[in-house]
């Protein structure tokens, strides 16, 4: 059975590995340097005990197989209530099919919400991943806004 927990100090640096694998596994990815994997890992640290930002592991027989993690913000203050964001949620492959990613995130947005604040939730998803849209709007997620991004060439 796949336990769902808040991260702890000392798997900080396993679940950078992970976030390394996610990034490495989509289009346009790639690895991330040492430096990035180091700050990762700080970020993940500090999720461990932080009040605003989380991260929450799935572990199955002692060994981490997922991660979610993300924060509360008041945002531009326009929203009624704080803004909760999932930043990111990977699943490693041979642990997918199992029900690991809802679960994961169904706990983030409980997190989200036992923090009594929240009363909008947003996940950025790519525009062109018809699976990752599916996945969220299976959660209750809808399309509410269109991210439009310009890149230095």
């Amino acid at each position: 059975m796949v336990e769902i927990r808040r991260i702890r100090d000392d798997e900080a640096d396993l679940v950078a590995g992970l976030w390394d694998e996610m990034n490495r596994a989509v289009p346009d990815g790639g690895p991330l340097t040492e430096r990035g994997r180091r700050n990762i890992a700080l970020m993940l640290r500090a999720s461990a005990w932080h009040l605003r930002a989380f991260c929450l592991v799935a572990v199955d027989a002692e060994r981490i197989v997922g991660f979610v993690n993300g924060t509360v913000d008041v945002g531009d203050g326009l929203l009624p209530g704080a803004l909760g964001l999932i930043d990111a949620l990977h699943v490693v492959a041979d642990a997918r099919g199992a029900g690991t990613s809802r679960r994961l995130a169904e706990a983030a947005v409980g997190w989200l919400r036992d923090q009594g604040d929240v009363a909008t939730i947003r996940f950025l998803v790519c525009a062109d991943d018809p699976d990752a849209i599916g996945f969220w709007s299976s959660l209750g997620f809808t399309a509410d806004m269109t991210c439009m991004s310009l890149y230095e060439e």
